[in-house]
């Protein structure tokens, strides 16, 4: 029998985040995961303090930038691999109104700092369509999930702390103070899932809606920035002239298929900005879990206290599981209160339906 602190189910970004914040901490884990359907596998990694729909502060977003750049530099130091990159997101304006919003919302103490008010940054580059110009926004940037999760899941393997299987819900043991997984005894067990967790029997019932998005890889020899350019979709430079572009956003469809209708929909969508060829090189989809109050969840199982949830980061993971990482890890080894926007506790009524 191996005996750990913790158990991880799941490596996404979230699951990755917890292992992290585990190992800088000398504390025994195990992560189970089988690599299938990770919404993060395939995310952009953008981070973005400004919600670019209505040009509104992401909720906690000072913050969340700097743990975000604190926790992926560790992973850098970890891995010895470049995953942080910086740049600008641009935002191409549709009307007038938008414009004169973003003046106005640029003048607030909380969006100054992030809502440039030179909108001609992009003048130059003719193959981008803007006759209303665009506005920045500064101190953003990606994280390259793309390959962060299978290099750290190397990682963990050539440590024997992981296992590279699919987790059976039925094989675990629950008892007070610990739980059994199979040959391995841990303290507590965190489901860091993801859409998953709607088949996990303990938490199925928390109100994580899934949200299907569809991706592209594309190519393109247009002169464009080492920027996000967001219009109705946003195109991100990968390198060597290929670029991702993003995503849609479909409750109706909830699966992994890709298909011809959000492939037509992602390039016409471009081709509203960009007026140069491009080649579709690829397309994915996932599913994203998002929750009913558009706030993550995390904390213990109302009954079975050493049962953890570490889910609901929605379109923004890379932004949320750094901070949610350390609210938890403070919460199950500090025994500090977790803040009430995030706190499982508001959805126990539900989970005690179950009980």
């Amino acid at each position: 029998m191996k005996t750990v602190d913790y158990i991880i189910v799941g490596q996404g970004v979230a699951g990755s985040c917890m292992a992290l914040k585990l190992l800088e901490n000398n504390k025994s884990f195990v992560v189970i995961d089988d690599n299938a359907h990770k919404a993060s596998a395939i995310a952009a990694g953008i981070y973005n303090p400004v919600v670019l729909k209505r040009f509104a502060i992401v909720w906690n977003a000072i913050y969340q930038i700097q743990l975000l750049k604190k926790v992926f530099s560790s992973f850098e130091q970890l891995l010895n691999q470049k995953y942080l990159y910086e740049f600008p997101v641009f935002r191409i304006f549709n009307d007038e109104n938008e414009k004169k919003t973003w003046l106005k919302k640029s003048d607030r103490e909380d969006l100054n700092i992030f809502l440039s008010k030179d909108f001609t940054k992009l003048d130059h580059y003719s193959n981008i369509k803007q006759p209303l110009g665009t506005g920045e926004v500064q101190h953003t940037g990606r994280i390259d999930l793309t390959n962060l999760l299978p290099d750290f899941k190397d990682y963990l393997l050539g440590k024997d702390l992981c296992l590279d299987e699919s987790f059976d819900y039925e094989t675990l043991q629950i008892f007070d103070d610990k739980v059994i997984y199979k040959e391995i005894e841990a303290k507590k067990i965190i489901f860091a899932e993801g859409y998953h967790i709607k088949q996990n029997p303990w938490f199925n019932q928390l109100p994580i809606i899934g949200v299907k998005g569809e991706v592209l890889r594309v190519k393109t020899n247009a002169n464009l920035p080492d920027a996000v350019v967001k219009a109705k979709e946003f195109l991100m430079p990968l390198g060597n002239n290929e670029y991702f572009v993003g995503a849609t956003y479909d409750r109706d469809n909830v699966n992994y298929q890709t298909t011809e209708a959000a492939k037509e929909n992602l390039v016409n969508g471009l081709n509203q900005f960009l007026s140069d060829e491009i080649e579709v090189i690829d397309q994915k989809a996932s599913i994203r879990p998002t929750v009913s109050d558009r706030r993550p969840i995390i904390g213990s199982h109302p009954k079975y206290k050493n049962l953890i949830c570490l889910n609901g980061m929605g379109t923004r993971g890379t932004m949320l599981a750094p901070v949610m990482v350390e609210d938890l890890y403070n919460y199950l080894e500090n025994e500090t209160i977790l803040d009430k926007e995030s706190d499982i506790s508001r959805f126990y009524t539900l989970l005690n339906d179950e009980l």
